[in-house]
């Protein structure tokens, strides 16, 4: 569902803080300009880096050296304002030196309560078996590195994420998703942004979610319609944070509850026909165990033992 120009107007504005009274009765011809004009004050380069610390309290000395470093291996060009805020973390707009547009995810220093209660998605993980964790900066650096590694592995199978750029200490750099092209504003969750057509856009995140169990062999692990966004052409799935491999003790637990989530959503709140949990899950694992003769059909369905997952399914 796409959202109005008045509408997006509102969102943009409001995220950067500012007062947007003047700009609801007409829609100015260039909302880009706009932006860049309100956020000028809010722009800055490597020279003034440590004025950020003035400017948002995520940007204490630990933060703006890990920026600096960016900065110096031209990741980061310029930084803007914030566009979103949770408890782990503050998602702040940049640009590369392209001039494309970047989304830093930084993640609190100066609290790991939200990342404590996350040991079971860290330690559990083979990948970081052995880490020892002797302080908070420490398991946030690691937590960062395992967002970015567990972004690549979706991103590589094919499933549509924020593509993974760099990371560096508590810093994550990717793409930045925006709503519509328009540079500097966020897509907005499928809960306040419906999609148009809910069925085909359940399809789609079904087909994620075998595409990234059985290619990347990774689970979102946290799968929900707060954490898939809706540029307006397309639902990308964001917060790869909590995800685990599917080596992992509970990976069938968290699989599960991923599609019970995506279920619910679609099927109580946009009444989409949905296909049975416990039956997608059961296909789902058989398909797992014949993974390795798998090829893809021309709209990027999985083709395991002559059948996309509908096929398995009956789903017509």
């Amino acid at each position: 569902m796409k959202v109005s120009k008045t509408r997006l107007i509102g969102l943009t504005l409001g995220f950067l803080k500012y007062n947007v009274v003047q700009y609801v009765v007409g829609f100015p011809e260039d909302i880009d300009k706009i932006i860049r004009k309100k956020v000028e004050s809010r722009r800055f380069r490597i020279k003034d880096i440590d004025q950020l610390k003035t400017v948002d309290d995520v940007f204490n000395q630990y933060t703006i050296d890990a920026l600096r470093e960016l900065m110096n291996r031209h990741i980061v060009d310029e930084v803007y304002g914030p566009v979103a805020q949770g408890k782990e973390a503050k998602v702040i707009w940049a640009k590369a030196p392209d001039g494309n547009d970047i989304a830093l995810k930084i993640f609190y220093t100066t609290t790991a309560q939200f990342i404590k209660g996350r040991y079971k998605y860290l330690l559990g993980d083979p990948r970081f078996a052995g880490i020892k964790i002797s302080n908070t900066r420490k398991l946030i650096e690691y937590w960062c590195k395992k967002e970015f590694s567990n972004l690549s592995d979706a991103y590589n199978a094919g499933v549509r994420v924020p593509r993974p750029i760099a990371f560096n200490k508590n810093i994550l750099v990717m793409e930045f998703v925006n709503y519509d092209g328009y540079s500097g504003i966020p897509a907005p969750l499928i809960k306040d942004s419906p999609p148009e057509d809910p069925e085909r856009a359940y399809l789609t995140i079904i087909k994620y979610i075998e595409r990234a169990f059985i290619l990347g062999e990774i689970i979102h692990a946290d799968l929900s319609e707060f954490n898939i966004v809706n540029t307006g052409n397309e639902l990308v799935i964001i917060d790869w944070g909590s995800a685990v491999k599917t080596s992992h003790p509970n990976a069938v637990e968290f699989l599960m509850r991923d599609i019970e989530n995506i279920n619910r959503y679609f099927g109580k709140e946009l009444n989409v026909d949905v296909v049975n949990s416990k039956a997608l899950l059961n296909v789902l694992l058989r398909r797992y165990d014949h993974r390795r003769s798998v090829v893809e059909s021309e709209d990027g369905w999985l083709i395991i033992d002559g059948k996309v997952l509908l096929d398995d399914l009956g789903y017509q």
